[in-house]
């Protein structure tokens, strides 16, 4: 058997050999952080309920592509609220706020464009001595597609070092908001 003949037996083998392995693998995948934010929820809570005037402050994921363009509906703040993007770079999509609770956070839903990409996402506030414990989890199911399997397997890494940077923005935000003013006369 000739050189060619094996590399043309040898691929589909290998291609079958990795679309069965990715049908093994988990379709479900979590990316989750925390930090430490020496505040109240209820300080924290309008930086994490309000798209607008709020994740813009301290989302590391909202300056990934400078030409987005948002549009806002729904209320201001809290369960309901909604945000909807055009991006080249990142894709079109839509965030909405599920359930909202000063003292315990929010969850939210993101949708991509098409329904290519759908997660639930969590920002769950657990006071903790002085200030509050905030864990941000995302999760999702890409479903049986095994590439998309594959691709699950690495959230973590494509995700984890920008939830990193944004709750450290956040604690930065929330704990400013948190030092006393000037002392008036």
């Amino acid at each position: 058997m000739d050189t060619k003949l094996k590399i043309l037996i040898t691929i589909p083998i290998v291609i079958l050999v990795l679309l069965f392995i990715g049908l093994l693998l988990p379709a479900r995948w979590s990316v989750e952080r925390s930090v430490y934010i020496q505040a109240p929820p209820t300080t924290i809570y309008p930086l994490v309920a309000n798209f607008k005037e709020g994740w813009t402050q301290w989302s590391a994921f909202d300056y990934e592509d400078p030409a987005i363009k948002y549009a806002y509906s729904g209320p201001l703040e809290g369960e309901g609220a909604s945000r909807s993007w055009v991006s080249a770079k990142m894709g079109n999509g839509s965030q909405t706020i599920t359930k909202a609770d000063p003292l315990s956070g929010v969850e939210f839903e993101l949708l991509m464009e098409g329904n290519s990409f759908r997660m639930k996402g969590e920002i769950i506030f657990t006071p903790s001595g002085e200030g509050t414990q905030v864990k941000w989890r995302d999760s999702g199911d890409v479903g049986a597609n095994p590439v998309y399997r594959y691709l699950a397997l690495f959230m973590d890494k494509f995700m984890g070092e920008t939830f990193e940077k944004s709750l450290d923005s956040l604690k930065r935000k929330a704990e400013e908001k948190q030092e006393p003013g000037p002392a008036e006369d």
